[in-house]
């Protein structure tokens, strides 16, 4: 257990952050500066993707007349993040997943087919903006997530709602075609998904028996066989996964009683779970790696007052450090992070009064209370690619430029 002595809505006093019989002072982060959210069209907004241009995809659906399967996949496209197209149907389905490529090339994959026999279909946009006819992925239904290498090789994993169903792979060459179904487990859940830009991929998820296991491999496919990287857990929500260049992640998961996380080093040993905290909330425990192999770990846990954030860190091969507390006691969670591999690591979580509020971490900066009012929540998606830091939220997108 841990506790905080002290905490104000100020920047520059030390917090003081207790584990057992140990005490870390650390200074707070410095406060970032973000633009004004924009809204994008209606129906684009449940997945986010941003290349290191700047440009931005967005996927969503909605319904577009009666019956299970009425509903229609719609993307939107943007150069800036400001200014937007759409939105355009490119399918029928629900629960689409995007990524975009360094040169504009997009990939959405989702869950499609008749409601009897539901499958995963999926569309490219050439970087021209056009985009393909849905083609059939899989016909193991479940519900995407895709992520993108850097060279725009993408990979995808899907598992159904139910831990009943199974855990699925399949990849995409740039200008390529999809490879066969990999099923990675035949009953599992709560999947997790990342890649590296050097063409590493991990997936998460948890087993029908309650494991937390993991497959490590190419973002082009021929995943390992899944290792075991935590007990009979029972994780409520999705994984949460971070990947680097060198193969190290880290992996993140919330039970009924506690937040947990491992991570793997470059030559493919898991730690032991270190729990992070008891009294989890929301989705448990965010994460995020740099290429040297420094992580993040940020989560929430229910209090009298509310549901507080912490952040803890854990440099390359070393262990995690205290959990430092960086929002008002009397805040809502909802919380997120993000990293690029330069180190810069971004923290998000919901205020009292319902915005969202960002902290925002330079490489080798320290940790402290108290961020930066992006807009009015909900908190739908934290991404940080190199020079910038973008957050969807109720408002809109809004962005801040890092180092």
């Amino acid at each position: 257990m841990f506790l905080v002595t002290r905490l104000e809505r100020c920047r520059s006093f030390v917090v003081f952050a207790i584990v057992g019989t140990g005490v870390a002072f650390v200074t707070s982060a410095r406060a970032a500066s973000w633009s004004t959210p924009v809204a994008p069209p209606a129906g684009c907004g449940s997945s986010l993707a941003v290349n290191q241009s700047g440009a931005m995809v967005l996927a969503g659906f909605s319904q577009t007349g009666s019956g299970v399967q009425a509903f229609s996949v719609e993307v939107c496209s943007s150069s800036d993040g400001v200014h937007w197209s759409g939105p355009t149907i490119i399918g029928a389905g629900v629960a689409p997943a995007v990524a975009l490529a360094p040169d504009g090339h997009a990939v959405a994959i989702w869950e499609g087919g008749p409601a009897t026999m539901p499958d995963v279909e999926a569309s490219v946009r050439s970087p021209s903006g056009i985009w393909s006819a849905p083609v059939l992925v899989s016909a193991v239904p479940g519900h995407p997530l895709i992520q993108m290498d850097g060279s725009g090789n993408a990979i995808a994993a899907w598992s159904g709602t139910a831990l009943a169903t199974p855990v699925a792979t399949a990849s995409l060459r740039a200008g390529g075609s999809w490879t066969a179904t990999q099923v990675l487990a035949p009953m599992g859940g709560t999947i997790g998904l990342a890649a590296s830009a050097a063409g590493g991929a991990i997936v998460s998820w948890r087993s029908h028996a309650g494991q937390i296991q993991a497959a490590f491999g190419s973002v082009l496919g021929n995943l390992a066989a899944p290792v075991t990287v935590g007990g009979t857990y029972g994780a409520l929500h999705a994984t949460q996964v971070a990947l680097d260049d060198a193969g190290a992640a880290s992996l993140a998961w919330r039970t009924p009683v506690a937040n947990w996380i491992v991570t793997r080093s470059p030559a493919g040993v898991w730690t032991v779970p270190t729990m992070l905290s008891g009294n989890p909330v929301g989705v448990g425990a965010a994460t995020a790696i740099d290429d040297a192999g420094d992580a993040i770990a940020a989560f929430s846990v229910a209090q009298a007052t509310g549901t507080p954030t912490y952040v803890s860190r854990r440099p390359a091969g070393g262990s995690w450090g205290a959990p430092v507390l960086v929002s008002a006691l009397n805040d809502q969670g909802g919380v997120r992070a993000g990293g690029d591999a330069a180190g810069t690591f971004v923290v998000t979580w919901m205020t009292s009064a319902g915005s969202v509020e960002a902290l925002t971490i330079p490489p080798g900066g320290s940790i402290g209370p108290g961020g930066t009012i992006v807009g009015a929540g909900p908190s739908m998606a934290l991404l940080v690619i190199p020079g910038a830091a973008v957050a969807e939220i109720g408002a809109g997108i809004a962005k801040e430029a890092v180092r």
